[in-house]
This record gives structure tokens, sequence and C-alpha cells, in this order.
């Protein structure tokens, strides 16, 4: 049986002395209570984060969880699913962008329940969602109809957890817009440069 299949099970390792080497090759530090968000948002990475929050939040409970996010973003359901089991788990999730965190990504580096940071060179994009949508005329424009909704809700999302409100996101969001570091402390997509 796989290791990440094992962990995420609940089963003992025993083929490894500690587990610093089963979870090195998982993407998991528990003496950090660390893990990483670090590929594109899409369903199985959606799953395979809530597979190591929960080990964390299982081995350290009652421990704040830190999740280092380096990702250009991706699936905008993938992301929202996240962010509503980060906000619904027991722990705080303190965020900290790596690098860049575009997109999905940004979104879900300012819906951290817990110390939102990141590093002072790193880049945050924000932008309206973006869809191919084929087929027939009437099922076109209820796709364009459900894409307007899901920008209104992530509109919404990045008002209660910053401090602009939703005509300053939809604003933003027009265009893809680039952030630095002062400018996401500024907007309240992070509480703190480190």
């Amino acid at each position: 049986m796989g290791i990440n299949r094992r962990i995420a099970q609940g089963m003992p390792i025993k083929q490894y002395e500690s587990f610093s080497m089963a979870e090195m090759e998982w993407g998991v530090n528990s003496s950090t209570n660390t893990t990483y968000m670090n590929f594109e948002f899409d369903i199985d990475s959606l799953y395979s984060t809530i597979v190591k929050l929960d080990y964390l939040e299982r081995i350290n409970p009652n421990t704040d969880i830190n999740l280092n996010i380096a990702s250009y973003g991706g699936d905008v359901y993938a992301m929202l699913g996240l962010c509503d089991y980060i906000k619904g788990m027991g722990v705080k999730v303190n965020t900290h962008c790596v690098g860049t965190c575009m997109s999905a990504a940004a979104v879900l580096l300012a819906c951290g329940t817990g110390n939102r940071t990141m590093s002072r060179h790193s880049t945050v994009m924000v932008h309206e969602g973006s869809a191919v949508e084929v087929g027939k005329s009437t099922d076109v424009m209820r796709g364009v109809d459900h894409l307007k909704e899901l920008q209104k809700d992530i509109n919404q999302l990045l008002a209660e957890v910053t401090n602009k409100d939703v005509k300053f996101w939809k604003r933003m969001n027009r265009n893809d817009t680039y952030l630095d570091a002062k400018t996401c402390l500024e907007y309240g997509i992070i509480d703190e440069i480190v």
C-alpha cells in the first residue's frame, strides 16, 4: 500500500524510521505543522490538500496549520472548495505566499483563517475568472450567466476577508492586476510581510 494511502487512512507507517521521511515524500512537515500548495488548482489538488490538512490537524490537534502557497491558480471550483474547507476547520490555517499567488491562489491566500503573510519579493495577481464555453447558444449564455455569478461570489468573498469592498474588487478584477507585498498589506490580502 502506498505511503499517501496509508497516511490518508490513518495507518501506521512502519517501513520508515520516523514520520519525517514519509512526510518529506508526501509534502508535509509535522514538526512545523506545514504543508504546501505548489501546483495548479484542480479537483485532484483540492483532494490532496484537504488530506494533508486533515493529517496535520489529526496529529497536532489544536495547533495552527501553515499552508505555503506558490501557484499560478487554476480551477475556481477547487479554490472555492478549499476556501470553504479551511474556513470550517477546527484550527486556524496560516497562509503564506512564496514567490507567487495568482488568480485562484490569490483568493486562497486572502482566505487564510490565521496569519496571512507573504515574502517581500513575492507577487500576487487578481483578475476576473475566465472560461471557454462551447455548445448551443442557450447553453453558452447560461455558462456566461454562471460565470458572472461566480465572479460576484469571489468579489464578495474578497470583500469579507480584506479591508476593501465589493465595488473595489469588481473594479480591480476586470483586468490582470499585479500586486506587490506592500500593496497586498494595504488592501488587507495579507496581515504581514515576512
